[in-house]
């Protein structure tokens, strides 16, 4: 499947591939009786958003034998996939070695599906691809609707699911998921937003989703632990280097004194993007439960997260937008070499 590298690309899209590979899946749908739905490790709101879509759509369908394969989602964004049918360890493995379909959204190969990838390229089962990720990994699916030129993972799914045979009714649950991951996405349509993007939430409005509601959950609920420790990591924590790169470290021993949960600092990293002199953000967190310190790195157009992520954190991503991370002590010795790491990087 080629990647298509226009605004209007699923409009484009949708026209040239009806006739076979949309078709072709909904056959594939129609005759299958148990699907595996999965996502990355560490799922995000567009993980989360983009796999339970699926998974509801399936079961309008009225297909009894589905289950969602994946981490806890964190609580600041667990609403999104409430209800799914969760399965995971041993539950998940044999449900992945009995199943005739298995749908992969939001990761462009395997691997960052974690413990489940090998056992996902074992199965024999028919295995889909939705993603917006550079790079996929071809090979390693039967079919690839993938694309970086569109918001999110949810605007994949939503682009396809409109276009099947069996058309989706978003009005139900599913336009919600849909909305909440391509919000989270776009950081509430601040970035990677497209002229389709625009066209998507208008449509699912009109389908009757409540976005003053949805964004009231992901913006409005959070505990006073993130905005303590926001406040307290951009005053101290936070280095500003004279070209334009801004640095933000939270270690181990941080994350506990103010107590916060998976997802309380989302969106953390854009904050300083909001300095005019400041081009590229990394923020570096040292996980509390694995040696390894996470990268996430936001950049202001023109400026390439993307290459910084690849070159010093074994990641990716898009453009803008990427993620990576450091391994201890293969990459680095400790959260405390880090300062020495960040002054090698050029932005």
């Amino acid at each position: 499947m080629k990647s298509f590298n226009k605004y209007n690309v699923f409009a484009k899209f949708v026209a040239v591939t009806k006739s076979s590979e949309l078709l072709d899946l909904g056959r594939r749908i129609d005759s299958c009786g148990s699907f595996v739905v999965v996502t990355h490790t560490h799922p995000d709101g567009d993980a989360l958003g983009s796999s339970s879509a699926l998974c509801r759509y399936l079961r309008q369908l009225g297909k009894e034998k589905v289950a969602v394969v994946r981490e806890d989602a964190p609580c600041t964004i667990a609403f999104i996939a409430e209800g799914d049918p969760l399965l995971q360890g041993d539950d998940a493995l044999e449900a992945i070695a009995g199943a005739q379909m298995i749908l992969c959204t939001d990761f462009n190969g395997l691997s960052r599906a974690g413990a489940y990838g090998q056992a996902i390229a074992e199965s024999k089962a028919y295995k889909v691809l939705f993603d917006h990720h550079l790079n996929p990994q071809m090979q390693e699916f039967d079919l690839v609707f993938s694309t970086p030129e569109v918001s999110s993972a949810c605007e994949v799914v939503y682009s396809v699911l409109k276009a099947l045979p069996h058309r989706a009714d978003f009005s139900s649950g599913i336009g919600d998921c849909l909305m909440a991951g391509m919000t989270t996405d776009t950081n509430n349509f601040a970035n990677s937003v497209y002229p389709d993007t625009l066209v998507m939430a208008s449509e699912l409005i009109r389908a009757g989703v409540d976005r003053d509601s949805i964004v009231a959950k992901l913006y409005n609920r959070y505990r006073k632990n993130r905005v303590l420790a926001i406040s307290h990591i951009l005053s101290e924590h936070m280095q500003l280097r004279e070209d334009g790169l801004a640095v933000l470290t939270v270690s181990k021993e941080l994350w506990h004194r103010f107590g916060l949960e998976e997802g309380e600092l989302e969106g953390m990293v854009n904050i300083p993007l909001s300095i005019d002199e400041v081009k590229v953000c990394i923020y570096l967190r040292e996980s509390a439960d694995e040696p390894v310190i996470r990268a996430s790195i936001r950049s202001k157009k023109g400026w390439s997260a993307n290459r910084i992520a690849a070159a010093w954190f074994n990641g990716g991503g898009h453009e803008q937008a990427s993620g990576g991370k450091l391994r201890i002590p293969e990459d680095i010795a400790s959260m405390d070499q880090v300062g020495a790491l960040i002054e090698k990087i050029t932005i």
